[in-house]
C-alpha cells in the first residue's frame, strides 16, 4: 500500500491530519487546473475549495485502485468548471479598470514591462488554445496539471506511449507558431 493510499484509508477513517495533508499536496495542482479554465483568481480558488469539499464528501464511497488520488480529484474538478460555465454562461468578467491601474502600479516592474509580459502571456495560452485537440489536453494534463505520462495516459485513455508522443507533438508546434508569431527568435 502506498503512503498516498494509506492517507486515503487514513481520511475515510475521519484522520483530519490525513485530509489536511491531501488538500496541501494537491491544492496547487487543481487550483492550477482550474485556474487554466477559468482564468479568474477568485472564481478558481472557490471552485477548488468546492472540488476539495466534494471529494472528501464522498471519499466514503472512493475506491482505492490503479487510478491515481489526482486524476480522481482531476475529474471533480473538470466537472465543477463545467457545471461553472453552464451556470454562468460565457459571458466575459467586467474588469474595475482602477483595480487594474492599481496592479500595474503595485507592480516592481515597470507598466510597460509588464502589459508586455501579460501580452506574452496571452499569446501562449492562445497559441495552446489553437492546438490539435489531443495535443491541447496531453499539455494541459501534462505541463498544466502536472500528471506524469502514466496518469495522463490514464486520463485520455490512451497508451503512455502515445502521450509522449502528442506532447512531443503539441510542443514542436507550439515552437512553430511562437516563431512565426515572434515570441521566440
Amino acid at each position: 500500500m502506498t503512503d498516498e493510499n494509506r492517507l486515503i484509508t487514513k481520511a475515510k477513517d475521519g484522520d483530519r491530519e490525513a485530509l489536511n495533508t491531501l488538500i496541501l499536496h494537491y491544492w496547487q495542482p487543481i487550483y492550477r487546473l482550474i485556474y487554466s479554465k477559468i482564468g479568474n483568481e477568485d472564481d478558481a480558488k472557490e471552485l477548488t475549495q468546492e472540488t476539495f469539499m466534494k471529494a472528501f464528501r464522498s471519499l466514503p464511497r472512493y475506491k482505492i485502485l490503479d487510478v491515481p488520488f489526482k486524476s480522481y480529484l482531476a475529474r471533480i474538478a473538470i466537472n465543477a468548471v463545467t457545471d461553472f460555465w453552464r451556470n454562468n454562461g460565457r459571458a466575459p468578467q467586467i474588469v474595475n479598470l482602477t483595480e487594474y491601474q492599481e496592479s500595474i502600479l503595485d507592480s516592481r516592474e515597470n507598466p510597460e514591462e509588464y502589459i508586455l509580459r501579460i501580452e506574452g502571456q496571452e499569446q501562449i495560452v492562445n497559441l495552446v488554445e489553437s492546438l490539435p485537440e489531443e495535443q491541447r489536453q496531453a499539455i494541459k494534463l501534462r505541463i498544466i496539471l502536472g500528471l506524469s505520462i502514466h496518469d495522463a495516459a490514464m486520463q485520455m485513455n490512451k497508451t503512455e506511449s502515445a502521450i509522449k508522443m502528442l506532447q512531443q507533438r503539441a510542443l514542436k508546434n507550439l515552437r512553430k507558431m511562437c516563431l512565426s508569431v515572434g515570441i521566440l527568435q
